[in-house]
Parts: C-alpha cells; structure tokens; sequence
C-alpha cells in the first residue's frame, strides 16, 4: 500500500460528491457544467491509476477481472450510473488499513510522502470547492458568469499571474479568490520540494 493509492481513493470519494452534488443542480447550469469539468479531470487521474495497475500487475488477467474492470468503467465519465463504481476503490483500501492505528502508522512510516500526499489533496479541494463557490455567488453579480470563465479565473488565480480580465466583486467571492491564491503560493512550494528531493535522491545514487 502507498499514499498514492491513499490518495487516489480520497479522490474518489470527493468525486463522488460531486457526482451526488451535480445530481441535483439544474441540467445544464453553469455550475453543473464546471462540477462536470472537474469530474473529466479526476477521470483522468483514475485512467492513469488503471494503466499504472495494469502495468504493475504480475497477473493483468486475474487484475482486470477482479478489480480493473471496475476501475476502468468508473474512469469513463460518460457512462452516467456507472461512475459510481468509483466507491469499490474507497473499499479495496479499507480492506488494507483495517483500522485507524494501522493508518496512523503507515503515515508515520512514510511522513515525507504522506505529506506531499496531503498537500496535493488540500490543493484539489482547495481549488475545486472555492472555484465553484466563486462561480455561486459571481454569476448574478460579477464578470464571472459561465464554467469556462470559473476555469480560466482559476488558472490565472493559482498561478498567480492575475491578468485581472475575470475578477470576483462579492466578498464571499474575494475570500474565496484569496484561499485560491495561498493554494497556488502551497502548490508552487511543494513542487520545488519535491523536485529537490528528487534530485537529492539521484545525487545518493551510486
């Protein structure tokens, strides 16, 4: 078991709300349509947990009939009902850490990695739930009225170039501009972190 697969799971249990979320917003509506952007992009990061799995596996065979299928089916994000299948990968990990304790002591034993792995999930939800807020309390007021303008904020915010052409009028809207900031200042730290750590790595390499 690693915090990848930790975090893959985590993901998909928010996927899953946002699924649960974007079942009772209007069809169509914007914030509908930005929940459904996002749900592409966690699709892709299942995908490639699928083909990493798949790769790994000594037995592809017995892996794609016992769970890859259903990690498979529930990358597709135009499969409607079938998405759900995504809370059969939450299983496979309870299965592992049987108990909070074990998990306490798998992130003891793996703290470097157990953070980068906690960041990256703050980040996700960072970014996800106050670009969708933002486009809540905007679109009436603001000039950020549809998903690809939420999208494009949010780039623009984390990244913190701030091209000032989409920006939030409302305070909830500026709170949440603010918080999409400090997730970018987060992500662009913990990157460089993380590749100093790895060419350390390569350097104690014989």
């Amino acid at each position: 078991m690693s915090i990848y697969k930790l975090v893959v799971s985590i993901l998909s249990i928010f996927s899953i709300i946002l699924l649960s979320t974007a079942f009772f917003l209007p069809r169509g509506s914007e914030i509908a349509r930005l929940i459904n952007y996002y749900d592409y992009g966690l699709c892709a990061v299942f995908l490639y947990d699928f083909f990493s799995q798949l790769k790994k596996s000594d037995h592809k065979l017995k892996y794609f009939f016992t769970y890859g299928w259903i990690d498979l089916i529930s990358s597709i994000p135009m499969v409607g009902a079938f998405r759900y299948a995504r809370f059969f990968r939450i299983f496979r990990v309870i299965r592992v850490f049987k108990s909070i304790k074990i998990l306490i002591l798998f992130m003891r034993s793996q703290r470097k990695s157990s953070l980068y792995g906690i960041i990256v999930l703050v980040i996700c939800f960072t970014v996800i739930v106050t670009s969708i807020l933002t486009l809540y309390v905007e679109q009436e007021t603001g000039n950020i009225k549809t998903a690809e303008d939420a999208l494009w904020w949010t780039f623009i915010s984390v990244t913190t170039v701030g091209y000032g052409d989409y920006y939030p009028v409302t305070g909830y809207g500026k709170l949440s501009a603010t918080a999409m900031i400090f997730s970018g200042l987060l992500a662009f730290g913990t990157i460089v972190a993380f590749l100093n750590d790895t060419m350390e790595s390569y350097k104690e390499d014989p």
